[in-house]
């Protein structure tokens, strides 16, 4: 399965507009509700990359799978999820129209990575045209 960054900032938003600090599975049942597979791989893949993060000092995502047949089946353990500063930087930088396009058309094809080295870099760089324009 590729990563779906538009997919991805849909995740990372549901975590910015929360009114409490952390998420669950619950927060996130319009995203999972119609392919479990493809939300269970984007949080997991913000796990690998520490953007996401749990209150437990294992860090599990309380997402368990087993094969069943054709298709995996899911046990959910409700845990807290929260956005590690990571995930905020990343997340302030990917929900910005521009930035998300720019990664889509010119960067589709680097891995994550990458991805949140690059909108970083994006970041700074339009922090410091402002800057100079004060």
């Amino acid at each position: 399965m590729k990563i779906d960054y538009d997919y991805m900032k849909e995740i990372l938003e549901i975590f910015l507009e929360s009114k409490i600090p952390t998420s669950n599975w619950n927060d996130f049942i319009t995203l999972h509700k119609d392919n479990e597979d493809k939300f269970v791989f984007h949080i997991r893949i913000m796990f690998d990359k520490n953007l996401i993060k749990t209150l437990s000092n294992d860090n599990k995502t309380g997402i368990n799978q087993a094969y069943r047949g054709d298709e995996y089946e899911y046990s959910i353990s409700i845990t807290e999820w929260r956005l590690s500063s990571e995930g905020h930087d990343f997340a302030s930088a990917i929900v910005n129209k521009n930035i998300l396009n720019t990664i889509k058309k010119q960067f589709k094809e680097e891995g994550l990575s990458t991805i949140i080295d690059i909108s970083k870099k994006i970041m700074i760089k339009k922090a410091n045209k402002l800057l100079d324009e004060l």
